[in-house]
């Protein structure tokens, strides 16, 4: 292998690369579903979401792109009036131009009620928040996310400041603290304004969500939401159901399906190069033992069996796809802390972390590989008749 260190090195270039990128595609994998599983949770365990269209089974098959929206603002209300609920809060989310003190950027601008100061775990810094009188009335006011209002008025004070969404005029009345990443959205850079007026705003019939907390359990409380819904959107039978409620949980299992399915779906393909770098070993070593034929009559010459051959053929591609392995290893490591560092630069809550089980089954295959692509050339260099051998060079 030291002799010919080019030759080796071109050889074990496979496995390397096929390793690193089993590594890398899985750590990257568990690193996404931290990151799902930590938005998710953030917003505490005991929180209940009702969303448009029925339940979606992933081990039915896809699903459907295409939801119909069927959540008002009167279900909302209704919930609202049940004596279980303690907080609940509907929600539009829409994109729109954000103009504030003549200059333009795009903002996410959230729709939402009073409870949403509570169920999402934010904090006011200068002013207030929206009240259920705002909602009620329609108001045309808006809180600014800390890194809009800081882009916008940098050091001025943004209370009592007009700004416009598309073309319509609001009166800012309150300044958020930083909260950064709250379930995929950055918070910081959000637009909240009544509910009531983002329907009048977007021309919008339905609700995206509502979000609540109620004083019963989530089980208890999971069914009665379902009962109330059912009744205002006259549904009989559960399974025609336009609507689904999960918890907290729910989201958690689903992330974690979904993540681990695409961990299986990427790792499959990545452990392709894997076998394609074996492939490649297993023709290096023909070449090997015809470059060799010489050295292999001699030593049979001098008492060598078939075996001892055969071992040391065997020993030098396990020997190759070992040490491929372990630099693999090492440069799956190294290209997993540099893809999350840059993930984590364009989107805060990453952490690194390297998946132990895609550096074992790296490991594990390449030296798998080595004994089943090295096998074929080495029973090829034991079957050589010494004389053959010998008279061919």
């Amino acid at each position: 292998i030291r002799r010919t260190g080019t030759r080796s090195s071109l050889t074990m270039l496979g496995i390397v690369i096929g390793v690193a990128s089993v590594i890398l595609v899985l750590s990257i994998g568990e690193s996404a579903e931290r990151y799902i599983v930590g938005q998710v949770a953030s917003f505490g365990s005991d929180l209940l979401m009702v969303a448009n269209g029925p339940k979606e089974d992933l081990r039915a098959g896809a699903p459907s792109p295409f939801v119909k929206e069927t959540l008002t603002y009167q279900d909302y209300r209704k919930l609202k009036s049940q004596p279980w609920m303690l907080e609940i809060a509907a929600e539009i989310l829409q994109s729109d131009t954000f103009i504030g003190r003549g200059e333009s950027s795009a903002a996410q601008v959230l729709g939402t009620t009073s409870a949403e100061l509570t169920l999402a775990d934010l904090r006011v810094s200068e002013g207030r928040f929206l009240t259920t009188e705002d909602v009620d009335a329609r108001s045309r006011v808006a809180v600014l996310g800390a890194t809009l209002a800081q882009k916008s008025f940098g050091k001025e004070n943004a209370i009592g400041a007009l700004i416009k969404l598309g073309t319509q005029s609001f009166k800012v009345v309150g300044v958020m603290q930083p909260s950064g990443t709250k379930f995929f959205q950055n918070v910081d850079e959000q637009v909240y304004v009544p509910v009531t007026t983002a329907m009048d705003l977007y021309r919008r019939k339905y609700v995206f969500l509502l979000s609540m907390k109620t004083s019963i359990p989530l089980s208890d409380a999971k069914r009665r939401i379902e009962t109330v819904l059912r009744d205002l959107h006259h549904v009989e039978d559960p399974k025609n159901d336009d609507f689904h409620v999960h918890t907290q949980e729910d989201v958690v299992r689903s992330a974690s399906m979904i993540a681990g399915i695409l961990q299986i779906l990427l790792g499959s393909v990545a452990a392709i190069s894997l076998v394609v770098g074996g492939i490649g070993i297993m023709n290096i070593m023909f070449v090997a033992v015809t470059e060799r034929v010489a050295e292999i009559g001699l030593r049979k010459a001098v008492g060598a069996r078939p075996r001892d051959i055969a071992r040391q053929f065997l020993m030098e591609a396990v020997m190759l796809t070992t040490i491929g392995g372990l630099v693999g290893t090492l440069l799956g490591m190294a290209l997993t802390w540099t893809a999350i560092f840059f993930i984590s630069q364009a989107q805060e809550g990453w952490t690194f972390g390297i998946s132990w089980k895609g550096m074992e089954l790296g490991v594990a295959v390449s030296c798998a590989i080595g004994i089943v692509f090295g096998l074929a050339p080495a029973y090829r260099a034991a079957a050589l008749h010494p004389t053959d051998a010998l008279r061919r060079e």
